[in-house]
């Protein structure tokens, strides 16, 4: 079911759609329905959408090496329909009224005209109704109802212009409007998210995350597709620390990328991957010589103020609209580390500050200082977080009082 909702979801995207509802129905295994407000399909096409191989998005070999669209290999709805009883209704917006089609097994039994807005409806019922080998493997219902809604959730956060709805036997499950990228990243990271990115021609990214995490999870898109990519994956934990929740979407110029490397979609190749993984793992340590925090509100100053020293481990210091605590020994270690160059992490930890060790407040404003020159990174070489931060709105909160901006 989830594989069917992504592949239905994917049309629609590419059809231009800004709202799609997906309605499933014993955990997607007695129905799936996905409607749409996009483009629609013009009714000389309608039956050839089932045919083995037919694309719209595919008009020659070329057209492979600059794939901007999520479905172009024209066997989606051919397989779908081979297993289901499927109607698929599409008002074109050239049109002023609607078409569909009914098959059962791949094969069309009914079509005709009917009444709709613009835009199409895809329903898949009774999903391996022929194959009963197959339906006999499909998950719990619960189970089924979850990979359905990690689904629409990755489409969510990479698609914040579109708005998307779940409704799971009748109980709306999500209901996702359209909205900053920032708020969306949230649904995977939580509240407190920070951001990072880099602009290097021919690559763009930005990673969102949050820090404290017992495992970290990482997501991974590229081009605005989720994909599986272990390499990209470390390069993120090296960026944000292995307790870092993170999303990275990643923007390649399409000749770079090859999509077409799995039926899925979900694995990914790059032409050029070392010097991929080498830009973001090198741009991202060596950022802007000012910390810029892109969800914080603007304070008069970036510089760190420190304020103290907790049991002579823990420095707490203030900056832009946040408390930071951090671990002198990490901090230390990570400007040891920048100076010393590649390879030499058991060095830097060695001749660092530790942990208990007392330091004046000069001596901790100017560990901060050095920290703040090499680019304020946020993880030591061993990818542990450096610091803790929390807002001051959140402290003011707590404590009844309303947050002044300055």
């Amino acid at each position: 079911p989830a594989d069917v909702v992504k592949e239905l979801v994917e049309n629609s995207l590419d059809a231009g759609a800004t709202r799609i509802e997906v309605e499933i129905t014993g955990g997607g295994k007695r129905s799936i329905i996905v409607t749409d407000n996009g483009t629609g399909i013009h009714p000389d096409d309608l039956e050839k959408v089932i045919l083995e191989g037919a694309t719209s998005k595919i008009r020659d070999t070329g057209d492979l090496l600059s794939i901007k669209t999520y479905g172009f290999r024209g066997e989606a709805l051919w397989s779908i329909s081979a297993v289901s009883r499927l109607k698929i209704s599409s008002r074109h917006y050239t049109s002023t009224e609607g078409c569909y089609i009914v098959a059962e097994g791949g094969v069309i039994t009914e079509k005709g005209i009917t009444g709709m807005a613009q835009g199409t409806r895809v329903e898949v019922r009774d999903l391996f109704f022929n194959q009963p080998v197959r339906k006999k493997f499909l998950r719990r219902e619960d189970l089924e109802v979850r990979k359905v809604r990690e689904v629409l959730l990755d489409f969510a956060l990479t698609r914040e212009d579109c708005h998307f709805e779940l409704i799971s036997n009748g109980k709306i499950l999500l209901n996702l409007p359209p909205s900053p990228k920032e708020e969306r990243a949230k649904l995977f990271t939580g509240e407190g998210c920070e951001k990072t990115e880099i602009n290097a021609d021919p690559y763009s990214a930005s990673i969102y995350f949050t820090m404290g995490h017992r495992k970290g999870k990482i997501k991974t898109f590229v081009n605005s597709r989720p994909v599986d990519h272990r390499s990209l994956s470390q390069a993120v934990r090296k960026v944000v620390g292995y307790s870092s929740k993170a999303v990275l979407f990643l923007t390649a110029p399409p000749f770079l990328v090859d999509f077409n490397v799995h039926p899925k979609k979900r694995e990914v190749r790059f032409l050029e991957e070392s010097s991929l993984l080498n830009l973001l793992e090198g741009r991202f340590y060596s950022a802007p010589k000012v910390p810029v925090f892109h969800l914080a509100q603007d304070r008069k100053t970036s510089q760190p103020e420190v304020l103290g020293q907790i049991e002579d481990t823990i420095i707490v210091a203030l900056m832009e609209d946040f408390l930071y605590f951090f671990d002198q020994h990490l901090l230390d270690e990570r400007v040891n580390y920048h100076r010393l160059g590649e390879g030499s992490e058991d060095t830097a930890c060695r001749i660092s500050v530790k942990a208990g060790e007392r330091l004046e407040i000069s001596e901790m404003k100017e560990l901060l200082r050095k920290w703040v020159e090499i680019g304020s990174p946020r993880v030591c070489p061993h990818g542990r977080p450096i610091y803790y931060r929390v807002h001051l709105g959140e402290i003011y909160r707590k404590l009844g009082r309303d947050f002044k901006l300055y």
